[in-house]
Formats: structure tokens, sequence, C-alpha cells
């Protein structure tokens, strides 16, 4: 399975936002205290799981760019628990466009966001706990906050080709 590019995952997020977005690869980092939310994938026909796992001030930045909000309003809408409407839902939007450049063999289906990993369950409860390919990525955001993006995912089962 080719891996997600740090170019791909840029282009696509400057494009969407008309930001400059940087993905740079980096190592796993420890745990932090910044709030988290997760984005869940599957890929058919196999059903195999995806876990995008991102700081909630990165994707708020994303986010607010899109429906037009200056970065210290993003701010301020982010201190809400749960997130309030507006940015849920370009969150939502941002989740689902990532789609297109985190899974490179074909299509990854986003499913559901949830803020709670103990909401993530089968497949992609396997894919967070115990991934079988990691992917790390520092991000900034031009005149936004940045933060790290985390794809956590199975792999494709092999086929077997009789000689």
């Amino acid at each position: 399975m080719a891996e997600p590019t740090p170019f791909r995952l840029s282009q696509l997020f400057s494009q969407l936002i008309g930001r400059k977005v940087v993905f740079t690869q980096t190592t796993a980092a420890l745990e932090s205290k910044i709030r988290q939310m997760y984005g869940i994938y599957t890929v058919p026909p196999h059903e195999v799981a995806i876990v995008v796992k991102a700081d909630l001030p990165l994707l708020g930045s994303l986010a607010g760019v899109l429906v037009g909000l200056p970065d210290s309003a993003v701010k301020d809408h982010l201190r809400a628990n749960p997130v309030e409407e507006l940015l849920r839902d370009a969150i939502y939007e941002v989740f689902n466009i990532a789609s297109a450049a985190i899974f490179t063999e074909g299509r990854a289906v986003f499913t559901k966001m949830v803020s709670d990993p103990t909401c993530i369950d089968g497949n992609a409860e396997k894919a967070l706990k115990k991934p079988d390919r990691r992917n790390y990525f520092n991000v900034t955001v031009d005149g936004y906050q940045g933060g790290k993006f985390t794809i956590l995912s199975q792999s494709l089962p092999v086929r077997v080709v009789n000689p």
C-alpha cells in the first residue's frame, strides 16, 4: 500500500482553502493535552479501516478558513464544548475532502467523525489501537494555527495468486 505523501496532502488542503498549507512528515510524538478529533474511513470492498487523528485547533483553522472566520474567531469558537455547529459542519467537510489524499490506492469513504476515541469501534478501533501503518505529520496553515495530523490504518488483504 502506497503511503500518503506530504506533497499530496499539502496540495489538496492548499487548494481547498486557498492558503498555503504545509504537511511535514515526522515521527510519533508524545500524547498532548490538545483536544483531538477523529475521522473514520473505510476502504471498500475490503472494509479496511483508516483513522485520522488530528488536533482540534488545526481542524478548526482549516474549517475556519472555509467559512471565512479569522484565526481569533476560530479560537473563540473552539472553546465551546461540543464544537459549535458552524465549525463542526466545516470540520466534517475537511475530513470528507481528506479522503482523497489519505489513501492512495483506491477510494477511502469517510463514514463518521468523533471527538471521543471510546466511540470508535470495529475495524476502526483496531486501526486506532494497533495500526498496521502510521503516518505522522506536523501541519502549518498560513495565518492560522497548525497542529498534528496522524493517519492510522489497517493493511489491505493480500491477494494470493495460484501459480
